[in-house]
């Protein structure tokens, strides 16, 4: 794995260009080379992409950065729907580091750390801010706003990062399959009980290491998921509140409306109304 820091106190990014790319079944990502970085969040579908040398399948809450004037294509068309964010950017110093544990790359050490590829990150939590950097950008926004509004996106992609080296040697019971699959179940009516079967579990220890691994109980993690794609589905679709609370996994609307409001702290129909600008791209 390879990562990206950059020393300096007060690394300032600048952003060049963003937006949000929707592919249908058959599209393959064109050869390229670029002089600036790029930033690519997964929120649908599958992206199947070489970077350099390494190839990786990339789904939904994947983050990928591609460095300057590395060669980066799709090996193969895609299967079927995909979208992603994207982001170019430049910032000084920026530099690859192979070993982030040790030396120049010590993951305590660099104001930014980036992973060159993650499926680790809570990415809920990026997308916040990326919804709001795509909105602005969209508008027109002053260039020190929107550069202000990457750096916090990089620094919170740094602070996730560095907690999962922290947590790294927490994790001997092989937790990630779990989390991979209450990722692509949550929608469903899925619980504590059916997970600890699935995967063999006694559901109380289950509990606990699970939470002592990703900060997180079982049941917060479900909701996460859930919020993640009710919020998608509010600005990428006009389906009603109502439909989107059950389509993510809610019978009762005022439940899942007080649900959205407290993760989010505004009410669907309001986060709707604010995040409904994107600039999207099909090429």
């Amino acid at each position: 794995m390879t990562y990206f820091c950059d020393e300096e106190p007060h690394p300032l990014p600048e952003l060049i260009s963003a937006g949000t790319f929707i592919g249908e079944a058959g599209w393959k990502h064109d050869r390229r080379v670029i002089n600036s970085y790029e930033i690519i969040c997964l929120t649908q579908g599958v992206l199947p992409i070489q970077i350099g040398d390494d190839r990786y399948m990339a789904g939904p809450g994947t983050f990928l950065l591609v460095p300057p004037l590395v060669e980066h294509q799709g090996f193969r068309p895609i299967g079927g729907g995909l979208k992603f964010d994207w982001f170019h950017f430049s910032l000084t110093g920026l530099h690859p580091a192979d070993q982030p544990g040790s030396g120049d790359g010590a993951p305590d050490r660099p104001s930014i750390l980036l992973p060159g590829y993650s499926e680790e990150l809570v990415m809920d939590r990026i997308h916040v801010i990326t919804n709001q950097l795509l909105d602005v950008y969209e508008m027109g926004g002053d260039q020190e706003y929107l550069n202000c509004i990457l750096a916090c996106i990089l620094h919170e992609v740094t602070m996730q990062t560095r907690r999962t080296f922290r947590e790294q040697p927490m994790d001997p019971h092989g937790l990630q399959p779990v989390h991979d699959w209450i990722r692509i179940h949550a929608l469903g009516p899925i619980s504590l009980e059916q997970i600890a079967d699935y995967f063999n579990y006694n559901k109380s220890y289950l509990s606990r290491i699970y939470k002592k691994r990703f900060g997180i109980n079982i049941s917060r993690e479900i909701e996460r998921f859930r919020m993640e794609a009710a919020k998608s589905l509010l600005v990428e679709t006009d389906d009603t509140v109502d439909e989107i609370g059950s389509i993510v996994g809610y019978n009762d609307a005022k439940y899942f409306m007080k649900t959205f409001k407290r993760n989010t702290g505004i009410t669907p129909t309001r986060y709707r109304r604010t995040f409904n600008q994107r600039h999207f791209n099909s090429h």
